[in-house]
């Protein structure tokens, strides 16, 4: 059951990583092959992982994947509650979100939402997937005056220089891109920068 639970909260990570990025078709592949859907704030359910994948590339990410060059995208996921059904082949969890954004960036303005998951999940020969997504906001709210906000860091300290030069930024991004260290659960391949393609 503890292995379960750890599972079911790795993926539920994942997905918040991938949203952050704009990688709508990693996103869809982790949900169930049947039976699946999604309905995030009150844009209403889409059912099935080709309806999913549309709703996330067209709605949500309207006919972009990727990031643009200094698009922040931060989905904050905390306090998840995991329950496993005694026959460990279903659970669910529940779980606040708070999201930060300036898509698109160079508007001047931050959205600033929070919001509650409660999903369901299936085991699909062997392997946790997302069966049903749901989020409901409890607040959007746009503040302005963050134009400024997107810098890489301080410039590298002259009087006492590092031994080892930092990455170099993505320059699809405008900022460096740490990749992810492990390769999509469900896919098996490892994901590009989310860089705008």
């Amino acid at each position: 059951m503890l292995e379960d639970q750890a599972a079911i909260e790795r993926l539920q990570y994942q997905y918040g990583f991938y949203l952050d990025n704009r990688m709508w078709y990693e996103v869809a592949c982790l949900f169930a092959d049947t039976g699946a859907s999604i309905e995030i704030g009150r844009r209403g359910n889409y059912l099935g992982k080709e309806r999913i994948h549309q709703f996330l590339h067209e709605v949500l990410g309207q006919g972009r994947w990727g990031l643009l060059k200094d698009e922040v995208i931060n989905h904050i996921q905390m306090q998840l509650v995991t329950t496993v059904a005694q026959d460990r082949q279903t659970a669910r969890a529940r779980c606040r979100a708070i999201v930060q954004g300036n898509s698109p960036p160079g508007t001047g303005s931050l959205l600033w939402a929070e919001g509650i998951y409660e999903n369901e999940y299936v085991k699909e020969n062997g392997v946790w997937k997302i069966q049903r997504l749901w989020w409901s906001p409890t607040f959007y709210v746009q503040m302005a005056g963050m134009d400024k906000a997107v810098f890489q860091s301080a410039p590298v300290d002259e009087t006492y220089p590092p031994d080892v030069a930092s990455v170099a930024p993505d320059a699809g991004l405008g900022r460096t891109f740490i990749p992810f260290h492990y390769v999509h659960p469900i896919t098996g391949v490892s994901v590009p920068s989310p860089a705008t393609r």
